[in-house]
This record gives structure tokens, C-alpha cells and sequence, in this order.
């Protein structure tokens, strides 16, 4: 398996992408690289990576021991290449850390040929932000266990680029509504109704443009649900040097495997859309509404989360947030001890109020 260390054109230390400068640093000479500097550099290696496809796929297709199919089909193993560890990591890894000496290491064959992803949002909210912000976030949580805000906790903090489609979709479509205007007036003891229905059409071509649908399944893609959306100004063609310093997930699926979604999604935001242009009614429902597709192209991208997954008594928990927006989501645990602290105190107090209560009104 062969894989890719970015190095420091000065120092040959590794190179990892800063998200408060927007460029690429080395933590061992302090020099800062843009991706311009680095192109110049190393030149065409992602156009180089894509030619080792064949002799990977190959690889790959070399037979097992017997019982060990399923190990074999759902893990790879990589040889680091600063300190020479072997190293066995989930298939759906695209970039991630060597355990033994953190120097951070990109999977060649990941990302190459169909895999390899059109264009990323590089992280924009530094580590320390990202931290900054989990603090803040766990400050608004009053039931935490005591001690679970801890430099521990924080180290299991890590960047994760994630795949999604981005769908460019012209749709032609209709909808049907019954509309109302209702008026109401009272003369001397009767009051009267007047309603008004109305048959309202509405048509139009409506154009999509980077609609985003996650490209993996499983736990993993969770997160991908709660931290959208993502800003496509900062869109960039993707590069792997991006990856260099963070994590990042391979797509498990394909095109076919959610357009149904999409068409589906795309449906609902098509009927939204025509029924906000229907103005001037009390109340309006929709009868139908008809889409249908006259063009569409789909891109596949890498989009930043700061990811955090922790377990407390047993039980999984996840924090993540935008690494573009800083938007966040998190599942956190509730100290049991604190929860019933509070109980009692506030049955004291309603005690108290109720003592009181009789004791004026007696």
C-alpha cells in the first residue's frame, strides 16, 4: 500500500493545513507554504497518484486465507513512512495519523480515479477555536458530570473531512393550489363568514445549484445531518494536500444509491419554492405538485467537521460542528447525582411555596 506524507520543502518535517492562516505550516521550522508554493513544488502528484490505481486494485484483488474475507474486505494496512510502522486502518479511511509517531499520512489509493473528490472546503475554524467552542457549548449544559470538560476530552477532538454530493439540478415543474380568502362581519345580532375560493397555478423552471447530499452511510454520517449547511464560496478543486494533518472518510455510495433521495428532496424545496410565490390569500393548500428533471450533473466534495465521539457509562456520545460555519451539534451526558440534586432542591422549594400559601390563606 503506498502512501503520501507532504513534506516541508525546507525542512522535510510534515506538513499540516492551518486553518487560521489558510495555508499549509510545519511545526518543526515554523515555515508557512501556500497551495500555489506547493503545486510549484511537488507538481502534478494527485495526476500521479490516479496512474497507481490499476497496480492498487490489483493488489487488493489478491486472494485471502480462508476466514479472513471479511477482515480483509473491510480494512487496509499501510507502512508509515516516517518511522516505518504498519499500520491498519478502516477502509472507508482516506487520510489519517500513523498511531505511533502522529505523523500525518494520506492513503494513496483512497481518493484516486471515481474516489477522488472534485472539490473540498478546507477548514476554516482552527483547532483551538474548535475547542473554544465545545467549552462554550458545554458551559450552557448544567447537568455534566463533574471533570467531563478536560484536556482528555479535548484530545479526542479531531478534524474529519466528509464526502457529499453536490447535485447541479434544472427542474420544469407545476403545482396546484386552493386558495382562500375569508372575510368576517357581525350586523346586529349575526355574524357572517364570506369565503372566497380561489383555484391558483403556478410553473416554472427552477435551477438547483450545489444542492448537498451526504455520500456515506452508516454511524458515521450522523453528524453530516446536523452541521449543514456549508457556505459555497469557499469551494476549492480538490487537492490532497488538504487532507495532510487531518482525517478524512472515503464515500460508500454511489450516485444511483440516492437519487431517489435527491429527487425526492428536491421535490419538497420545488414545492416550497413555487407555494412562496403564491401571495395575497388567507389560507392556501397545496393539490399537487408535478417535477420533473431537464438537466443534471453531480460533483463529489470534501466538507470540514470537527468531530468528538466519547463514551460515559457505557454509553456512545457524539459532539461535532462546521469546520467552515462553526455550527454545532452535540449529544452530551447528564450527571444522574446533579439531576437529582436539582430535583430536590425544587421540591423543597414547592414545599416551601405550598407551607406558605396555606399559612396566609388560613
Amino acid at each position: 500500500m503506498e502512501t503520501i506524507s507532504y513534506k516541508c520543502i525546507n525542512c522535510s518535517g510534515p506538513l499540516q493545513y492551518n486553518a487560521q492562516k489558510l495555508k499549509f505550516y510545519c511545526e518543526y521550522c515554523r515555515s508557512e507554504f501556500t497551495e500555489e508554493e506547493l503545486e510549484k513544488h511537488f507538481g502534478k502528484l494527485d495526476e500521479q497518484l490516479e496512474t497507481n490505481e490499476a497496480v492498487n486494485e490489483e493488489a487488493d484483488a489478491q486472494d485471502v486465507p480462508e476466514g479472513f474475507e471479511d477482515f480483509a474486505a473491510n480494512t487496509v494496512m499501510y507502512t508509515c513512512e516516517s518511522c516505518g510502522a504498519e499500520v491498519i486502518a478502516d477502509k472507508t479511511t482516506a487520510a489519517t495519523f500513523c498511531v505511533y509517531c502522529h505523523n500525518p499520512v494520506v492513503l494513496s489509493n483512497r481518493l484516486t480515479g471515481t474516489f477522488k473528490p472534485n472539490r473540498v472546503i478546507p477548514f476554516m475554524i482552527s483547532e483551538e477555536d474548535a475547542q473554544q467552542k465545545f467549552f462554550d457549548f458545554c458551559k450552557k449544559k448544567h447537568f455534566l458530570p463533574k471533570n467531563f470538560i478536560s484536556s482528555a476530552q479535548l484530545d479526542m477532538m479531531k478534524g474529519v473531512y466528509y464526502p457529499y454530493w453536490l447535485v447541479d439540478s434544472l427542474k420544469d415543474g407545476n403545482l396546484f393550489a386552493t386558495a382562500e380568502n375569508i372575510r368576517t362581519w357581525t350586523e346586529g345580532d349575526y355574524e357572517y363568514t364570506e369565503t372566497k375560493t380561489y383555484k391558483v397555478k403556478r410553473e416554472g423552471k427552477i435551477d438547483f445549484k450545489d444542492f448537498p447530499h451526504p455520500a456515506l452511510e452508516g454511524d458515521n454520517s450522523k453528524a453530516l445531518k446536523y452541521v449543514n449547511p456549508y457556505d459555497d464560496k469557499d469551494y476549492k478543486k480538490f487537492t490532497m494536500a488538504y487532507l495532510s494533518g487531518f482525517l478524512a472518510e472515503k464515500r460508500n455510495t454511489e450516485r444511483t444509491d440516492c437519487q431517489s433521495d435527491v429527487d425526492n428532496e428536491l421535490k419538497v424545496y420545488a414545492e416550497k419554492i413555487y407555494k412562496s410565490t403564491i401571495k395575497g390569500y388567507d389560507n392556501v393548500k397545496v393539490d399537487s405538485c408535478n417535477v420533473k428533471t431537464l438537466k443534471e450533473s453531480w460533483d463529489y466534495a470534501m466538507l470540514p467537521v470537527w468531530m468528538m465521539t466519547f463514551n460515559y457509562e457505557g454509553k456512545n456520545f457524539l459532539y461535532a460542528m462546521n469546520g467552515q460555519t462553526g455550527k454545532n451539534y452535540g449529544e452530551l451526558p447528564v450527571s444522574k447525582g446533579k439531576l437529582a440534586a436539582f430535583g430536590a432542591a425544587m421540591f423543597i422549594v414547592l414545599m416551601a411555596i405550598c407551607i406558605l400559601g396555606g399559612y396566609f390563606l388560613s
